[in-house]
């Protein structure tokens, strides 16, 4: 196998495309590990900060968007640990206020699907974040069992049990919080 290397410059470019090709990828995933827009934005900058440090390391036979995965749970799970606080649900929620004109079956619809949303965001942020990032992983950012053992650098089976964990652990939190998820639907 044939090694190339690359001048500063060039590796810098090489970065920089597989950055920009997945920096929408590594906001969301930090936005919902923390669970706010400035902690996401300071933990994806972060993120691509230590990326672009270590990019010599990156074996470019893996792919680099779950390289880049692995350093982002690792940065938001370290600031989720730094924080030190108690996670109120009264702080994460969202200004519900509304002025409801039409009542219509639509109108109630929408409202008890933001409310599902709303509640949702507060049952991942009851969990403890090695939970949250399975449940982000698989069910959020859509990667499969094998690409979230690679990104965590677990077994698969470990992987699958820790993620069926948390699910019945996020179901259960949500079933207590409201009637908008009975246990049919979650």
């Amino acid at each position: 196998m044939e090694l190339k290397l690359f001048s500063k410059k060039q590796t810098a470019e090489h970065f920089e495309r597989l950055a920009a090709e997945n920096e929408r990828q590594i906001y969301a995933l930090c936005y919902h590990m923390m669970g706010n827009h400035e902690d996401a934005q300071d933990c994806a900058q972060e993120t691509m900060l230590r990326a672009f440090r270590a990019f010599d390391s990156f074996r470019r036979d893996a792919q680099f968007s779950t390289w880049a995965t692995k350093i982002a749970m690792n940065v938001c799970v370290d600031a989720l640990r730094k924080r030190k606080e108690v996670y109120s649900l009264d702080s994460m929620r969202e200004d519900t206020g509304f002025d409801v004109k039409d009542e219509s079956p639509g109108t109630y619809a929408r409202l008890e699907e933001k409310e599902r949303k709303r509640l949702l965001k507060e049952g991942l942020s009851a969990l403890a974040p090695e939970m949250r990032q399975m449940i982000i992983l698989r069910d959020v950012q859509g990667l499969s069992y094998d690409e979230v053992a690679e990104a965590l650098n677990l077994p698969l089976g470990t992987v699958k049990s820790r993620i069926n964990r948390a699910r019945e652990k996020l179901s259960a939190v949500l079933r207590k919080s409201s009637e908008l998820f009975s246990s049919r639907s979650v």
